[in-house]
């Protein structure tokens, strides 16, 4: 009987470990946060060259505007980004700092700035913000 409690009791402790130190997807401390440290490191100065849904990425919105080198760099807008993508055209100015989870918007037509927070899941906010 005491070997069978044993065997059980080791069962589930191989188990957990699989589950939530092997697998850290399954994990809710991690759900997101790969996404969150490439958006709080990202830096923006730029114009938005594109506007679209992207078949290849699942039907994302995504927009496109330019590197500092020249060079195009597309962006998935998912559901994070709190709806600026139905707030955003062609031709308006995207700025974000580094080691900041805040976007502005500067639209082209109504020349007012919009922020929009990138609304991250993860538990282990690298840095809390206002």
């Amino acid at each position: 009987m005491n070997r069978k409690i044993i065997i059980v009791i080791v069962f589930w402790i191989i188990l957990y470990f699989i589950i939530f130190q092997l697998i850290p997807y399954y994990n809710n401390k991690y759900a997101g946060c790969s996404l969150h440290k490439e958006v709080y490191t990202q830096f923006i100065n730029s114009t938005i060259t594109r506007k679209f849904i992207d078949s290849n990425e699942h039907a994302n919105p995504t927009i496109s505007y330019n590197k500092e080198d020249g060079t195009e760099q597309s962006m998935v807008l998912y559901g994070e980004f709190d709806g600026m993508f139905d707030y955003i055209s062609v031709g308006d100015s995207i700025l974000k700092k580094k080691n900041s989870l805040f976007y502005i918007i500067k639209s082209k037509v109504t020349r007012k700035d919009s922020i929009f927070k990138f609304d991250s899941v993860c538990k282990d906010s690298i840095k809390k913000q206002k």
